[in-house]
């Protein structure tokens, strides 16, 4: 079986941020959901967020991990050209990767192509319980399956 990964925004999807000049502490709530959604469709996680940066892929781990997440951090995203954005990075990932089904849980919806995959999160709520059945049936659908809509 090939595997299903969620690229994972942490600013505003595990982190709520709640002032404009001050990002948020990892919410455990939100790490419950995240857990939900990992099991229910035994996906990995690859950090796409900012994050990612100067950290290697077991920190991001033990860093979740410490915070309650129970999944496995697979990979990171590799960082782009400059003005590449995050949609671009994903896309490089997947080019290299080859995956059943993706989900992005972001909060920002500059993802181009890929948008139909994309799980958008309010920034100040992060992801939230009704987020999870759409992240799910995301993962479970083809990654290239079907014409585009």
């Amino acid at each position: 079986m090939t595997r299903r990964v969620i690229f994972l925004d942490i600013d505003g999807v595990l982190a709520p941020i709640r002032r404009w000049d001050r990002y948020g502490d990892l919410e455990p709530a939100c790490i419950q959901v995240l857990n939900e959604i990992v099991a229910r469709a035994g996906a990995d996680v690859v950090v796409s967020s900012t994050w990612r940066y100067g950290k290697t892929v077991a920190e991001l781990q033990e860093m979740l991990e410490a915070q309650g997440f129970t999944g496995c951090v697979l990979d990171k995203t590799p960082t782009g050209a400059p003005g590449a954005d995050r949609g671009d990075e994903i896309a490089a990932w997947l080019a290299e990767h080859a995956v059943g089904g993706y989900v992005i849980i972001d909060d920002h919806a500059n993802m181009g192509e890929l948008r139909t995959h994309l799980v958008l999160t309010q920034p100040a709520r992060g992801l939230q319980p009704a987020d999870a059945p759409r992240a799910i049936a995301l993962l479970m659908r083809p990654a290239n399956g079907g014409p585009p809509c």
